[in-house]
């Protein structure tokens, strides 16, 4: 006898073995959603006055415009009618039927399964849109990954707030389970990177779990990392440095030691059977991810910042790691065409080269050639601290760039090389910044001097504000420089807590090369709300689902060049000049209100009393 428990069986234990269930709420037979509640009221499959439920519910706590239903029947025979006119007695019928409802309130993926066993298992798959008239029906025949599923909904926006909120929450656990080991922040994510690097070696995956001594998994885990990496000869180079960095975990407790000293437990553990559950738990929850084409997102860049949040060393040393948001934004802002060549100078992590890539992909589509060409031919990068290189090395190689045209060392002393072989288009920055302002602008300096002068080049960098007020000798030296060669685009102020923690204020500064700036005006923009707000363990988050509207509008006013009261303006500026829209922007005095001016007051008197 046919037994739909069976079908029910196969997707729930399919979705929980998923790196991101815990990241979505997972509900069977009915939901608690009111509005879901609401829609499917009256829906009942035989035509009745019932409500109506499918089996399974999937939806996202980060964003209410999402849902994923599934309806299962028992057998094949009953997977689809011919008119898909029948919901009670078919998995498609059924799953359309309720998809149809719940389209008034959500996008909806919906996904019909039939059969008993894995090997026999029917799968068909829906796209719904919100207020939509029809539905639209993609190819696959198998269960997929819930990041798959996400990739449905082509919003590009919620799903890097998913990817994010999902990574800051493992990268929380595993920092907190890293310090009851003491194991020190810098080396948290050289640990990281090292075990995820090692589980791209099959041999390695297969085998780690069965080794009956800590350094053995050491010494296997450096091998699988040297396996991964191409032996073509600029690889080599970086290899050296890279084993290097990874050798040095290898001093740590947790390799070095047969016990280790968890601080809530009783008695010691074996290091062995620790660094195992790390391994685990990643190949389990995080590995899925840095393997998937299709993730733009720097996750090493994520767990870095998480690692190194209450490292006030790192705070006070100049590293500040560009937000996911931002490094997208860059793409948008130097208009990103297939054929350019990307460059950063100070690449960190890789965030930057990652969502170039990403967006090439995106242009790309599924043109294989095209996409090994991006990879292979048309990122490059320089990193002058050897851990940050190497996790930007691990970064390219997780997305299937085992060349990787990276470089350890200065920017500076690389220009030559950077310039002749690689012939950047685009270059994209966020210097250090405990180098002083004038410094910061020669980085800007050197990205313009080594784009390829037969190129539209352009130059995308966010620094200190000051970058753009002070009034420094060697400041001005440097600014009347590039302007003397290029044109000044943009600049855009943006949030006062942008890189929060780190209490840092900055601005985007867009240049045109090769392009002599004098004649030419400036577009200066006042972007201090991207509507991210402060969240506790999370950091500055999209909550409330307000930066795609903001986005599109900071676009619009960017491309057209608009003049719009209280947000932008145009002037011609000279090196001596200020470089924000703050300096030349009307008031749009049509906005403010009785609070504003009282909040201004309160905000003076609290500098008043803070400043003596």
């Amino acid at each position: 006898m046919a037994n739909e428990r069976l079908t029910e069986a196969i997707v729930r234990d399919h979705f929980k073995e998923d790196p991101f269930i815990k990241s979505v709420k997972f509900e069977e037979q009915k939901s608690g959603n009111k509005r879901i509640q609401e829609l499917l009221k009256g829906q009942s499959k035989g035509g009745g006055k019932g409500d109506g439920f499918p089996e399974f519910f999937i939806s996202f706590p980060t964003n209410s415009n999402y849902i994923i239903v599934v309806e299962c029947k028992a057998k094949t025979s009953n997977h689809e009618s011919e008119n898909r006119d029948k919901p009670k007695d078919y998995a498609v019928d059924g799953v359309l039927h309720y998809a149809k409802a719940l389209s008034e309130g959500f996008n909806v993926v919906a996904i019909a399964v039939s059969g008993e066993t894995e090997d026999e298992a029917v799968v068909s798959h829906f796209y719904w849109k919100k207020g939509a008239k029809k539905y639209s029906e993609t190819m696959d025949k198998k269960l997929l990954s819930i990041d798959d599923y996400l990739q449905m909904f082509e919003d590009q926006f919620f799903i890097s707030d998913f990817y994010t909120r999902d990574i800051a929450f493992k990268a929380r656990f595993l920092n907190e389970e890293f310090q009851a080991y003491t194991i020190p922040e810098y080396k948290r994510c050289t640990m990281v990177s090292a075990m995820l690097l090692a589980l791209i070696d099959k041999g390695f995956k297969e085998e780690y779990f069965a080794l009956d001594s800590i350094s053995k998994l050491g010494q296997k885990m450096l091998a699988a990392i040297d396996s991964v990496f191409d032996e073509e000869d600029d690889m080599v180079r970086n290899k050296t440095i890279i084993l290097r960095e990874f050798e040095s975990i290898l001093n740590e407790p947790l390799f070095e030691q047969e016990k280790i000293k968890h601080k809530d437990k009783k008695t010691d553990e074996s290091t062995l059977e620790v660094a195992k559950y790390f391994i685990n738990f990643l190949e389990r929850n995080v590995y899925p991810l840095v393997e998937h084409s299709n993730i733009g997102y720097d996750v090493l860049g994520r767990f870095y910042v998480e690692f190194i949040r209450y490292a006030a060393s790192e705070q006070k040393s100049g590293l500040v790691l560009t937000p996911a948001h931002i490094t997208e934004l860059f793409c948008d802002l130097a208009e990103l065409r297939i054929k350019d060549v990307v460059y950063d100078p100070c690449c960190g992590t890789g965030g930057f080269l990652v969502a170039a890539m990403q967006r090439m992909f995106k242009i790309a589509g599924g043109d294989k050639k095209l996409r090994e060409k991006i990879r292979k031919k048309q990122l490059c990068g320089c990193e002058l601290r050897p851990d940050m290189f190497t996790y930007a090395c691990s970064s390219m190689r997780f997305r299937g760039d085992g060349k990787s045209n990276l470089y350890n060392g200065s920017c500076f002393n690389n220009a030559q090389i950077i310039a002749e072989n690689h012939k950047p288009t685009v270059a994209f920055l966020n210097p250090p910044y405990d180098v002083g302002n004038a410094r910061q602008m020669e980085f800007v300096e050197h990205a313009l001097r080594v784009l390829d002068e037969k190129a539209n080049g352009r130059v995308v960098a966010i620094v200190q504000f000051s970058c753009a007020i002070k009034d420094e000798k060697d400041l001005k030296a440097v600014k009347k420089r590039i302007l003397e060669k290029h044109h000044l685009k943009a600049v855009l102020s943006m949030p006062d807590d942008l890189f929060y923690p780190v209490g840092v204020v900055t601005c985007i500064m867009i240049f045109e090369a090769n392009k002599p700036n004098k004649g030419r005006k400036t577009w200066f923009g006042y972007f201090k709300d991207d509507g991210f707000e402060k969240r506790k363990h999370l950091g500055r988050i999209d909550a409330r689902n307000k930066y795609a509207t903001i986005r599109n509008m900071w676009i619009d006013a960017y491309r057209n060049q608009d003049n719009i009261p209280g947000m932008s303006v145009r002037r011609e500026i000279t090196y001596k000049d200020e470089w924000c829209a703050e300096a030349y922007m009307e008031t749009d005095y049509s906005t403010l209100c009785e609070m504003d001016f009282v909040k201004t007051m309160q905000e003076y008197a609290a500098f008043l009393v803070k400043n003596e």
